[in-house]
């Protein structure tokens, strides 16, 4: 396969991951959203939070950019909200006591905060979203014991224990630079899922679905993450189109899934074929296009030159040349692109020109 595994990897810095003023953005957002929810609960005289639980692509450190050219995509949070087993009341009731909360408190919103089926969710109008699973607790002689308000349900689950799980399966990845493979190809399955939502205008697995189908068909090729992408999709694309997805040995896809996962794969498949064009005698100019449809980003396309720029410079170039009065700029410019014999004349050629012409070495004092 063409290494392009270069190119890829500044593409996930620059386009796919976080920068550190977004990760910082985020936390800043988290510690506002969680004083709005305690100071309204304290004003509804409802029951003190016991405990955050941080989930989802925040705390397992796979937050990504949106798609390009998405203006109503952001990256989001998920914050768990945790009350004590004798608080709270039924599902339904203790999720509004957090929906009530944060709309008491909060501003700067697209819609209200919305109730959903396993968290309360809040989009604000610069497109950001958080959303906050409530759950609550039990003290056991094993620890605490945690249940999540699904629906009119409480259903026993431990977000902790996932993010642990994740991170054990990502730290048996290889370390490039000091950053685990298979982290940055979760990553870039999470953002080639919403790209190609965007894209389609239909959804694709997201979050914890979408993290767990990548681990799940994650190919280790240390040092080239352009081939651990083809050969993971690879094996998305080969998966069967009605197998549940598990994380931590429990299933966390349900019906809503379905037909999502199935657009996963049939995406993959388009995108390996494009990629399979890679192997053999091919140019960086194929592999572009290759990757550029794959991510569906101009990040991959053709550097453009600026015609009037290169005009420009090329004007100035024989100017230099034939007055003699370019030397400095030969030295900075052209003559760095030369042998250092090839340099040496150059300059002596530039030398002799002035001399010739009865210039001095400071021509601009005529």
């Amino acid at each position: 396969m063409y290494d392009f595994s270069k190119r890829v990897r500044t593409f996930h810095e620059d386009r796919v991951r976080l920068t550190s003023g977004e990760q910082a953005d985020m936390r800043s957002r988290r510690e506002r959203n969680l004083k709005r929810i305690e100071d309204g609960l304290a004003e509804l005289d409802k029951p003190k939070v016991a405990e955050t639980i941080n989930q989802g692509g925040y705390a397992q450190r796979t937050m990504t950019q949106p798609p390009e050219n998405d203006v109503d995509s952001r990256y989001d949070i998920d914050l768990g909200i945790v009350f004590e087993q004798d608080d709270a009341k039924t599902p339904r009731t203790t999720r509004d006591w957090v929906r009530q909360a944060i709309a008491r408190k909060g501003s700067g919103f697209k819609n209200e905060p919305a109730t959903k089926k396993k968290c309360v969710r809040v989009v604000y109008s610069n497109g950001y979203q958080c959303d906050f699973p409530v759950f609550r607790r039990r003290w056991t002689e094993a620890g605490y014991r945690y249940e999540l308000s699904s629906g009119d349900e409480w259903v026993a689950s431990d977000p902790a224990a996932m993010n642990e799980w994740i991170k054990n399966k990502v730290a048996l990845s290889p370390v490039t630079d000091g950053s685990y493979q298979l982290r940055r190809i979760i990553r870039y399955g999470k953002f080639y899922s919403k790209t190609h939502a965007h894209r389609l205008r239909a959804s694709f697995p997201g979050g914890l679905v979408a993290t767990a189908i990548f681990i799940e068909c994650y190919v280790e090729v240390d040092g080239r993450d352009d081939e651990s992408i083809r050969e993971t999709l690879r094996k998305i694309s080969l998966r069967s189109k009605s197998a549940p997805v598990y994380a931590n040995g429990f299933e966390v896809s349900d019906a809503k899934d379905e037909d999502r996962i199935v657009r996963l794969i049939d995406q993959a498949k388009a995108s390996v074929e494009e990629l399979d064009k890679l192997d053999g005698d091919v140019r960086e100019k194929e592999a572009r296009k290759a990757w550029r449809k794959v991510f569906a980003h101009s990040f991959f396309d053709e550097p453009k030159q600026d015609a009037s720029s290169t005009a420009k410079g090329a004007l100035e170039t024989k100017s230099a040349l034939s007055s003699g009065l370019g030397a400095p700029a030969l030295a900075s410019g052209i003559a760095a692109a030369l042998s250092d014999d090839a340099r040496a004349d150059r300059l002596r050629d530039a030398a002799e020109a002035r001399k010739s012409e009865g210039t001095t070495s400071k021509p601009w004092a005529k």
